[in-house]
């Protein structure tokens, strides 16, 4: 979906570990909780664990929200769907999470991360959206890739500690116009 009414907030970091390293861990849809604060786990809910398709309950305590992968680029990346059942994650009309990987050198990867999403209430939920909700989705995404630089290279779960360590890793990207 590229309406108006869509939003998007990116950034992007630079990980130690060759692209193929990378993949391996991004294509595992069962490791979140690893890298995005506040996740304590991961539980894969389709008979597919990897690959278009595949849908998993990410948990906050006994909380869930459901992501599916709704596109893949085997090797480079893949585009989930946040929701809940049939319906787009609350408050949303839509929100969309991609992860991109791409080669910089042979022993390092760029991960870019976009969370694309759009408001209900017309030029209401636009307006809400751009100042209530890209905020904190741009602070959400630096904390995961921060997190994600950290699980990437040493292979441990991060903490708050290390996500905030690496945060200044971590470039926010242009909006795209």
């Amino acid at each position: 979906m590229n309406d108006l009414n869509t939003q998007q907030a990116s950034v992007s970091v630079l990980v130690d570990v060759p692209v193929g390293q990378a993949w391996e861990r991004l294509q595992d849809f069962s490791l979140a909780h690893n890298y995005v604060p506040k996740l304590t786990r991961t539980k894969i809910v389709s008979t597919v664990r990897s690959g278009l398709g595949a849908h998993r309950h990410v948990y906050t305590g006994s909380k869930y929200i459901e992501e599916t992968i709704v596109q893949w680029n085997e090797g480079q990346g893949f585009t989930i769907k946040l929701h809940k059942g049939a319906r787009p994650m609350p408050p949303f009309q839509l929100a969309e999470f991609d992860y991109l990987l791409s080669e910089q050198s042979l022993e390092q990867t760029r991960i870019e991360l976009t969370l694309r999403f759009a408001m209900p209430w017309g030029g209401i939920g636009k307006f809400l959206g751009r100042s209530m909700m890209l905020p904190v989705m741009r602070k959400q995404l630096l904390q995961i890739a921060a997190g994600m630089k950290y699980f990437y290279e040493t292979g441990n779960p991060a903490t708050d500690a290390d996500r905030k360590r690496l945060a200044g890793t971590v470039e926010t990207v242009p909006a795209v116009k």
